[in-house]
C-alpha cells in the first residue's frame, strides 16, 4: 500500500494524470499528437525480462501518420534505447502475455471516447494466440487527424530499471521529425 501511495505522489509531482480507480497514467501532448502510458501492468512486471505497457497514441496533426513496430521504444535510465520486443522471441521466452492481456487496463486513456466517435483504429502488435478472434498481428496503423490507438506493447526490460528510477517512452511515427517523449517513473 505504501508503494502505491508513493507511486501516486510521484505521478502527481511529475504532472501525470491518475485515473479515477487509482491506476497510474502518464500523458504528454504536443501540437502533433498525444501519448498516454498506463503503468498498472508495468508495475507488476518490474524484474521480468520483458516490460508490458498499455500505450495510447492520438494524431493531432493535420498530416496522416503511420505507426509501426519501429515507432515505439523505451529509453532506459542509462540512455540506451530499447525497441519493441520481437513477437516470436517474446512468445518463446515469456509466459505471462495471456495473463497480462486479461489484467491490462486502459483506464485514463480515452479509448472509449475514440471508440464511440469511430476514431479508435485497430492495432494488435502482440496478439493473444489463445483468442482466435484477436490472433492476427496488426502492426501497421494509419491515423488521420483525431484518430487514436490503444494497445498492449512489450519492450525488452531496460538495463538498470528499478522502482523510482526514471526512464522514458518515445514514439516516432513515420513522417514526424521529432518524437513524442514521455518521462516515466515506477513507484
Amino acid at each position: 500500500m505504501r508503494t502505491r501511495i508513493g507511486a501516486l505522489l510521484v505521478a502527481v509531482a511529475a504532472g501525470l494524470a491518475a485515473a479515477s480507480d487509482g491506476q497510474i497514467v502518464f500523458s504528454e501532448r504536443s501540437e502533433a499528437g498525444q501519448l498516454w502510458a498506463n503503468l498498472s501492468l508495468t508495475y507488476l512486471r518490474v524484474g521480468e525480462p520483458y516490460l508490458p505497457m498499455v500505450i495510447g497514441v492520438q494524431n493531432l496533426s493535420g498530416e496522416t501518420l503511420e505507426l509501426n513496430r519501429a515507432s515505439f521504444r523505451l529509453i532506459g535510465p542509462d540512455g540506451r534505447r530499447f525497441p519493441m520486443a520481437d513477437l516470436k522471441t517474446l512468445r518463446k521466452s515469456y509466459e505471462k502475455s495471456t495473463i497480462d492481456r486479461r489484467i491490462m487496463t486502459t483506464n485514463g486513456i480515452p479509448a472509449d471516447v475514440w471508440y464511440r466517435q469511430r476514431r479508435l483504429r485497430e492495432s494488435n502488435f502482440f496478439p493473444d494466440v489463445n483468442q482466435s478472434r484477436r490472433a492476427t498481428v496488426i502492426d501497421r496503423v494509419t491515423l488521420r487527424r483525431g484518430d487514436g490507438i490503444v494497445d498492449l506493447i512489450y519492450f525488452e526490460a531496460p538495463t538498470g530499471l528499478a522502482l523510482g528510477t526514471p526512464f522514458a517512452l518515445e514514439v516516432l511515427p513515420e513522417g514526424w521529425e521529432a518524437p513524442l517523449r514521455l518521462r516515466l517513473i515506477l513507484g
